[in-house]
């Protein structure tokens, strides 16, 4: 088994967070629990890194994976960034959806500001936390020590989009309503456009931020709560808001490429890789 997640860690967690995270979303499905109880399918891909990293290397690895959270000692510049990037993403593609729409948007109808901040807390911690022990403080730094940070972002990505799967089949999610309105395939292929393009920017805030767990949960946090609390890109401007948001995030990602360089995603610091443990490992 250590030797199978050692080899094989993008497989390892996504066949471990896909069990774990489709059991609370089956009985979501089944009308066994409401609809706020599929949030909790989150928690799976930082249960299963930890779950893992514990099989993988016992109390040191896990404790390696807990301690990503804890850094926190960062250029101010870095968390300015994880909070508020994703403003003039969201807020263009609300504009630029409303003229292909047609429609005259009331930008006075979007909610106080203010109430932005609550919301990015809950979200930090139940998407970001939930899912980024897994996706980045487990998976990353391993994937690194054998690829270069694009492609590792690219594998990640690919495994968070079928990751998302389930979602696509639930009634009532925001991914469902997407299958519903344009047919599933187009849906999916959409949304993994998406996730492989954030993949390459939390990889980017990861390098850069001395491997930090804490700075991208922030990110994915911060992002979903601009994107589907404040700005509501699906509820406003639909299929073709997400679509230009999509455009958008693949543009950064390819400018973040292109300015830092597909080895490290950073000019400044080396992609940040598991480090060796203090026993020779077998």
């Amino acid at each position: 088994m250590k030797i199978f997640i050692k080899n094989h860690p993008a497989l390892s967690l996504f066949a471990l967070s896909f069990l774990l995270g489709g059991l609370p979303l089956s009985l979501v499905a089944a009308q066994l629990l409401p609809l706020e109880f599929s949030q909790l399918g989150a928690l799976s891909a930082s249960v299963a890194g930890f779950v893992l990293a514990g099989v993988e290397g016992g109390r040191e690895r896990v404790r390696e994976l807990l301690l990503r959270s804890l850094i926190w000692r960062v250029d101010s510049k870095w968390w300015a960034i994880a909070l508020f990037y994703m403003v003039p993403l969201a807020a263009a593609a609300l504009y630029f959806g409303s003229v292909v729409e047609g429609i005259t948007f009331d930008w006075n109808t979007l909610r106080p500001i203010y109430q932005i901040l609550p919301m990015i807390l809950v979200l930090v911690i139940m998407a970001g936390l939930g899912e980024e022990f897994g996706w980045r403080g487990f998976l990353l730094p391993r994937l690194q020590r054998h690829h270069s940070a694009l492609t590792s972002s690219l594998i990640i990505g690919f495994f968070h989009s079928l990751w998302h799967i389930p979602l696509f089949l639930v009634e009532g999610t925001a991914q469902n309503d997407w299958a519903q309105q344009i047919g599933l395939l187009p849906a999916f292929l959409g949304y993994s456009a998406f996730v492989i393009a954030w993949a390459i920017q939390l990889t980017w805030i990861f390098n850069n931020t001395r491997g930090s767990v804490l700075l991208v949960a922030t990110v994915h946090g911060a992002g979903n709560a601009w994107i589907g609390g404040y700005f509501e890109i699906s509820g406003n401007v639909g299929i073709t808001g997400n679509n230009i948001l999509t455009i958008f995030m693949l543009l950064l990602s390819f400018t973040i490429v292109v300015i830092t360089g597909h080895r490290h995603l950073s000019r400044v610091a080396e992609r940040n890789i598991l480090a060796m443990s203090r026993a020779k490992e077998k």
